[in-house]
């Protein structure tokens, strides 16, 4: 089913908002959330938790670096370590790059982040939904269609099990209430997401 220009608008704010946690982005993710009403903000289970230097901190060791807490941001270190697993992920990669060029999204170059970051990947749903909405709003059917086509297929091709893996190998790990809120609920945003568009 279509979604509406709203409903396409929503989701592509959220996944800014899931892009500029991934990465880091404290003064982005501030801004956006002080635009939000009282009750938007205070729907997201993370936010009521954020305090940003803490925040940084256990962001930078969770996703930055190796020890004791980190949760690998990538989608390839969810393969598995055999070779044929690591070639499959190589393959994977390369496809993913693919599915980037499509859309002319330079995105992790400009970031200097592999492009199977679930950062970039999420910025990578950011910019199909901007495209999206400016699709709806033009009334071309036919490529709001074609991306509901890509973002279904980037989900469900390279995203999907290690989303899920990722939350496994998270959960002992997670020591903030911040990111145990946040993980979560991306994961389920991002199904959602796939499913909706």
């Amino acid at each position: 089913m279509p979604q509406t220009l709203e409903e396409t608008y929503g989701n592509l704010v959220l996944c800014q908002l899931f892009t500029n946690i991934w990465f880091g982005e404290w003064n982005e993710y501030e801004k956006r959330m002080e635009e939000f009403p009282k009750e938007v903000s205070a729907a997201f289970p993370f936010h009521a938790h954020y305090d940003r230097e803490e925040t940084a901190l256990w962001r930078e060791n969770y996703f930055t670096i190796p020890g004791e807490y980190f949760i690998p941001p990538y989608l390839s270190s969810y393969y598995g370590k055999s070779e044929e697993q690591q070639e499959k992920a190589r393959q994977d990669i390369l496809c993913l790059i693919g599915e980037f060029d499509k859309l002319g999204f330079y995105y992790p170059l400009k970031k200097k982040e592999f492009p199977d970051h679930f950062g970039s990947l999420t910025a990578f749903f950011t910019a199909a939904l901007n495209e999206q909405v400016k699709a709806i709003q033009q009334q071309d059917e036919k490529t709001r269609s074609k991306l509901n086509e890509l973002l279904i297929e980037v989900y469900r091709s390279y995203m999907k099990a290690s989303l899920e893996k990722m939350l496994q190998h998270s959960t002992n790990k997670l020591s903030d209430p911040f990111f145990q809120a946040f993980i979560p609920y991306y994961v389920n945003n991002m199904q959602a997401l796939a499913i909706e568009v």
